[in-house]
């Protein structure tokens, strides 16, 4: 069994978690719940677990990682712009 498509497999599964938040967030234009300190700690972490997955040269790791950080960055930026949004609209 070739295990780093095994990660490559468990990576993609984990990180599309982020993509039912991303989809909620685009349709409803409201992120109100998300917390920035949480998914920059999970950024944080991952960008962790890309570095030891070049140190190890482990594809799965880092191919996960990337991917994960992608689509929590996403949500972070998503979630300043709603935010920034929503203020403009409420002061006018």
């Amino acid at each position: 069994m070739n295990w780093e498509i095994w990660g490559i497999v468990a990576g993609l599964i984990t990180a599309s978690g982020f993509i039912p938040q991303i989809i909620k967030g685009y349709k409803t234009k409201k992120l109100d719940d998300l917390s920035y300190f949480l998914n920059g700690l999970i950024s944080l972490g991952m960008c962790m677990w890309f570095v030891y997955g070049i140190q190890i040269k482990s594809l799965s790791v880092v191919v996960a990682n990337i991917i994960g950080v992608t689509l929590n960055i996403t949500l972070i930026v998503m979630k300043y712009r709603y935010h920034k949004q929503s203020t403009k609209v409420e002061k006018n």
